[in-house]
């Protein structure tokens, strides 16, 4: 084996080994949704591009009919699972952003129309040499539309990228900043290094991109997974108690400190009536208002559990208390017309009373606000 293969052995190697480590606690720490489920599909799927192409590194100069053989299917493998990378990434970041029409069956299947293009073209260069071509001493050899291969990849990795780099620039995703970065990186970084090797024939640096921005985009998860609900993609409870610990007793320029509760009305009716997905979509739905309505204005956002959420603001009075509870029930009204069920909230809340009191108190205050708001209805 040549200095020049052992060095690049070592390095394919190394990053398996990374990605094994990282799938491995994917595996066992995450939930089990389905954006998590493509992310470890990504994860396997360049480890798998590694192996091949190290393989393909192997075989290459040995020109007899076999290693031929294998060098094809290394080149078919490893150019084929470019393009579904691509397109699972894309649909990795959908599912992540909530982003309802990725769950349309028509959507995905238009989506994979340049996949199955791509994927025909690299199957018939086995005898045309279209996307590659293996020479008679057994390189492997760009083909004479091998630009359309990249094309396509850059299309999945370029609306990657726009797709997620474009709420980085959205105030009410502000919180969510440095995700959005680590997954428009996904996109990126890998399309920059497809389009580089290209012109100067380099070695597979795109694969590497693309495990660097997998540790990041997978370090970002793990730390979001701590203080966050993996179904809304808003904070935990955990994660208000400390922000409440850190609030309470403090004078703020801002006004008081106010709790809200809110309860999905109906919402075990829902679930009997509908099913689980739609009532997941309902506390998706309600967590997307929030968002839009408190995002903008600064406001803490969490789900407590089950259909609970809770929603802390400094504000001035109790006149703006009862705007920003309008604000968030005229929004729910507006996506309710959309439902084939009912969606309404109770909304109770109470302000913070200074040093004295504790976190106990203020949150059996609210909830008192709550009941006498849902004995209304």
């Amino acid at each position: 084996m040549s200095e020049y293969l052992l060095e690049y052995a070592e390095i394919s190697l190394f990053c398996i080994a990374v990605l094994a480590v990282m799938l491995r606690a994917l595996r066992t720490s995450l939930n089990r949704l389905a954006d998590q489920t493509i992310l470890t599909h990504v994860f396997v799927m360049i480890m798998m591009l590694f192996v091949f192409d190290l393989v393909s590194e192997m075989v290459e100069g040995h020109a007899t009919p076999a290693a031929i053989a294998v060098n094809h299917v290394c080149c078919i493998a490893f150019l084929s699972l470019n393009l579904f990378l691509a397109f699972q990434w894309l649909r990795f970041v959908g599912y992540n952003l909530q982003l309802h029409f990725w769950h349309q069956k028509r959507t995905l299947l238009y989506l994979l129309i340049p996949l199955m293009v791509g994927v025909l073209l690299i199957v018939c260069s086995i005898s045309q040499g279209w996307i590659y071509r293996i020479s008679p001493d057994n390189h492997a050899i760009r083909g004479s539309i091998y630009f359309v291969y990249i094309a396509i990849c850059c299309f999945y990795m370029l609306g990657t990228g726009f797709i997620a780099g474009r709420r980085v620039f959205i105030r009410r995703y502000y919180s969510d900043k440095l995700l959005y970065l680590a997954l428009a990186s996904c996109g990126v970084l890998p399309a920059f290094f497809f389009v580089l090797e290209y012109f100067t024939g380099t070695h597979p640096f795109s694969v590497y991109s693309m495990v660097v921005a997998v540790l990041w985009v997978f370090l970002e998860l793990q730390s979001r997974m701590i203080s966050t609900d993996p179904l809304t993609k808003l904070n935990n409870r955990n994660q208000l108690n400390v922000f409440l610990d850190s609030k309470m007793g403090q004078n703020s320029a801002k006004g008081s400190l106010y709790l809200f509760v809110l309860d999905v009305d109906k919402f075990k009716d829902i679930n009997d009536n509908f099913g689980h997905h739609e009532g997941d979509r309902a506390l998706i739905t309600v967590a997307d208002v929030l968002k839009k309505v408190c995002g903008p204005r600064g406001h803490f956002i969490s789900r407590f559990g089950g259909d609970e959420f809770n929603l802390v603001a400094e504000l001035p009075d109790a006149s703006a208390a009862e705007a920003l509870k309008d604000a968030i029930n005229e929004e729910i009204a507006l996506r309710d017309e959309t439902l084939p069920y009912r969606l309404c909230l109770s909304i109770g809340y109470a302000s913070g009373r200074g040093k004295g009191e504790t976190l106990k108190d203020l949150f059996e205050r609210a909830d008192e606000a709550l009941y006498r708001e849902k004995a209304k209805r």
